[in-house]
């Protein structure tokens, strides 16, 4: 059996996998100490799972390929986790500064030091590629420190820094979301959603993540009749002039303009009902679905590799 400890890094919020000691124990939200390849980190706990070495390998894992638990944090590393916040805190004008001194076209979001300051690095977006070689030697002459810039997408910003969407609560890929799925327009079509994308998107600007949610239910579609469509079914003839996913209902109006709900079951053999709820279990997210080795392995389609000096 090995025990594994699932966790999200405080700089992107995204996860990573380390496996821990036997008698090692932690709830959620509660905070440990992780050696990663960045150097010693100090991580958010979002679970600890005893798993046997069959399952381990299942998941695609290598013991490799994961990081390890080295303590829960003592008051020494709370201590040096809150001076390295300050300093990160006290480099982001200093770091703004030299890139107005090198013109160069970078938004900084975010900057982030390991425990033992083993390296330094800020986060940026831009429209472009920036060529910041010099900003980077620029800022390890100042530091003294082996210096990272990391070139992010807006979604990686908003999840970063977080911010309210429309629906007036935090933004999910802030609040909770562990990594990003592809959205696209065809999810909203699905959902019987007008395909208008700046209705249809979030602060980011990019598609709202929330029309992943409800998307695989409505793959149910395929097997039920359109709205306008005139059937008979149960010894009932009448037009579809809805169909709702999910109440899992289809309203009929009959000749007299009565209309009747019928349950989706009606229309869908047993068969085809077990198929399409397997279908939809493999969108089930599971407790190791976005698990990275590290939070600069686990890329975006915006992100841009980092470049170190």
């Amino acid at each position: 059996m090995k025990t594994a400890l699932k966790f999200k890094y405080l700089d992107t919020e995204k996860t990573g996998l380390a496996i821990a000691p036997d008698d090692f124990d932690a709830n959620y939200n509660e905070r440990a100490v992780v050696e990663t390849d960045r150097g010693v980190e100090i991580v958010k706990v979002l679970g600890v799972y005893r798993i046997n070495e069959e399952t381990f390998e299942s998941f695609g894992f290598k013991e490799e390929n994961t990081f390890k638990v080295l303590r829960k944090p003592t008051n020494e590393d709370l201590d040096k986790f809150r001076e390295n916040e300050k300093f990160c805190r006290e480099a982001i004008p200093i770091c703004k500064e030299k890139i107005k001194k090198h013109e160069l076209p970078m938004k900084l979001v975010k900057a982030y030091t390991t425990l033992n300051k083993e390296r330094l690095v800020f986060y940026f977006t831009s429209e472009t590629r920036v060529d910041f070689r010099q900003l980077v030697r620029d800022l390890a002459s100042h530091f003294r420190l082996r210096i990272e810039l990391r070139q992010i997408g807006v979604r990686d910003e908003v999840k970063m820094i977080g911010s309210m969407g429309m629906c007036g609560k935090e933004c999910c890929c802030k609040e909770y979301l562990e990594c990003f799925d592809s959205i696209s327009l065809s999810m909203a079509r699905i959902q019987g959603l007008p395909p208008n994308p700046a209705k249809l998107s979030g602060v980011c600007g990019r598609l709202m993540c929330c029309l992943k949610y409800e998307e695989p239910i409505y793959r149910i579609r395929e097997y039920l009749p359109q709205i306008g469509e005139t059937i008979t079914i149960n010894g009932t003839t009448g037009r579809v002039v809805d169909v709702n996913i999910p109440t899992e209902t289809v309203t009929l109006e009959v000749d007299s303009g009565v209309k009747k709900q019928i349950d989706i079951r009606t229309f869908i053999p047993d068969e085809e009902w077990e198929r399409y709820t397997e279908e939809v279990k493999k969108f089930v997210d599971d407790k190791f679905k976005c698990f990275t080795k590290a939070s600069t392995d686990h890329e975006t389609e915006e992100e841009i590799p980092e470049q170190v000096e």
